[in-house]
């Protein structure tokens, strides 16, 4: 009996999309850009409890809140170690 493997293709990311992408709260600190992290994740659809973070404030709904974010590179490469 065969069976059906279903092998789940990560989204590819470019930073400068995610930047322009409105929808995706997002800060720069000096020339680094940090994302907050639950948005990506819910955007990836993918589990990135493994990606190093830092609380910092964002203005989210006209309120500075203190979310986890994350740089791109972080989530990269907190990606490539939850898909091995």
């Amino acid at each position: 009996m065969a069976q059906n493997i279903i092998v789940a293709q990560m989204k590819p990311l470019k930073e400068n999309l995610l930047i322009k992408d409105a929808t995706l709260h997002k800060v720069q600190f000096d020339t680094e850009w940090f994302f907050n992290l639950d948005e990506m994740s819910f955007y990836l659809k993918e589990d990135l409890s493994e990606v190093e973070f830092v609380y910092l404030p964002m203005i989210i709904d006209g309120e500075e809140e203190y979310v986890k974010c994350s740089s791109f590179e972080d989530i990269i490469r907190g990606r490539k170690e939850i898909s091995e």
